[in-house]
């Protein structure tokens, strides 16, 4: 999901990074093979010419259970003599482990789980892999990472940034499902002022340091609702956020600040997000999938059946905002085979399949959620598949995990009414450019 702490993060973030940073947990080794599951796919080489050892570089969280319960198992019913080792990490650490592990050359890891700020970064580490099932991705999924006959970075994990609304609430206060922005804001003013602080009207992450924090998450969704952009789709380098939608995001973003949930700005991380959901604490708000993907567990969930999602309803129609994860196989990889091996295997429609039904996970192959036994299990499915349609990317630039932290900044001082909206559109316009140039992109 959203984009992490750079080098350049840890230092204008300073304490704040560091306060927000999850822990790192233990490495998790599996070497027993799984129950074989559904049919095969097509991948290359044979699993007889594929053993040793791979060494997986990820998240921790949720991806973690997908990798464990679904992923790596999948793999291993193909190929039992492949000696896995899955290590997790934060979001922040896993983009500064993986960033220094790659400058330095180190042959550590075989497999890197990238979120997708991070990937074009990445790309001049990466190898191409080829025999890649495509059957099923968006293309606009998949021209991004193409290299050749196959992929720098193959999409894994479907993470999409939309909105969310709770049906009862909405049901309590004569609203129906909004039909247009203005729509969104009227319910969130509306619950905040009848039912706070029972039920806040909004939540998200509106942060400074959390995950992307409000650059790249809350604000960047709005921005493409309101018809902006932080770079040119048409070459996804060039900035051209300085515009009058951009503003209206803004401002927009402060609104759902205003009428939101208490932390909606200093959240102690990004799990208190997904269960200020989870607790009903929200009627309303801009999550990703994975921050809800067990909203109807009962074990987990206090407002099971009661939550709603769909792309938000932008000016130039349905959006959404991309945050898929991607594999990327490192050059520096001693065991190249066996890593393009679980690659093709983990993201192929049966393993990413296997992921949906057992954990939640959201899937990259939009026609993985038009199965019937997805269909069954999961009501929001149809939903889904709908964001998917609608998802469109925001943070295209190789200039983007450096830009965002002080992005952040800036739109800190907004919220704190130390400047305008039109100063601080100015301003991150501003640091785009300026580092646009210093890489040489414009």
């Amino acid at each position: 999901m959203a984009a992490g702490g750079a080098v350049a993060a840890a230092v204008v973030g300073g304490a704040l990074w560091y306060l927000g940073r999850t822990p790192s947990t233990p490495p998790a080794t599996t070497s027993s093979p799984a129950a074989t599951a559904t049919a095969s796919t097509a991948t290359t080489p044979t699993t007889s010419a594929v053993g040793g050892k791979i060494v997986i570089l990820a998240r921790s969280d949720y991806h973690q259970d997908a990798h464990m319960k679904a992923l790596i198992p999948y793999f291993k019913s193909k190929y039992p003599g492949v000696e896995v080792e899955y290590i997790p990490k934060g979001y922040n650490d896993l983009y500064q482990v993986a960033k220094l592990a790659m400058t330095r050359g180190s042959s550590d890891y075989d497999v890197l789980y990238l979120d997708e700020p991070w990937i074009r970064e990445f790309k001049q580490w990466a190898i191409a892999v080829d025999g890649v099932d495509l059957s099923g991705y968006p293309n606009k999924v998949l021209e991004p990472v193409r290299a050749g006959g196959g992929l720098y970075a193959v999409p894994i994990l479907g993470n999409y940034n939309f909105y969310f609304y709770r049906s009862d609430v909405l049901e309590q206060i004569n609203e129906s499902e909004p039909r247009s922005l203005d729509d969104m804001m009227r319910i969130a003013e509306t619950v905040q002022r009848k039912l706070a602080p029972r039920v806040y009207g909004f939540t998200g992450n509106f942060t400074v340091g959390q995950g992307s924090g409000a650059a790249g998450d809350a604000y960047a969704l709005l921005l493409l609702a309101y018809g902006g952009a932080f770079f040119d789709p048409k070459d996804g380098v060039t900035p051209v956020l300085d515009s009058q939608e951009a503003v209206d995001a803004l401002k927009a973003a402060k609104f759902f600040v205003k009428n939101g949930h208490p932390q909606i700005t200093s959240w102690p991380d990004l799990r208190a997000i997904h269960e200020s959901v989870y607790q009903g604490e929200a009627a309303s708000g801009l999550v990703w999938n994975g921050w809800i993907q067990y909203v109807d567990d009962p074990q987990r969930s206090k407002v099971v059946g009661k939550v709603e999602v769909m792309a938000l309803p932008g000016r130039k129609g349905p959006v959404a905002h991309t945050g898929i994860w991607h594999y990327v196989v490192p050059k520096f990889s001693r065991n190249q085979e066996a890593a393009k091996a679980f690659v093709r295997a983990a993201t192929s429609y049966e393993a990413q399949l296997k992921a949906q039904l057992e954990v939640g996970m959201p899937p990259t192959r939009a026609t993985v959620y038009a199965d019937p036994e997805v269909k069954r299990k999961n009501r929001l499915a149809d939903d889904y598949a709908k964001i998917v349609e609608a998802g469109t990317p925001a943070r295209t630039s190789p200039i983007w995990t450096a830009a965002q932290p002080r992005l952040n900044e800036i739109i800190a001082k907004y919220f704190q009414d130390a400047i305008s909206a039109e100063d601080a559109v100015g301003q991150m316009h501003a640091v785009l450019v300026d580092l646009s140039k210093r890489e040489g992109l414009i």
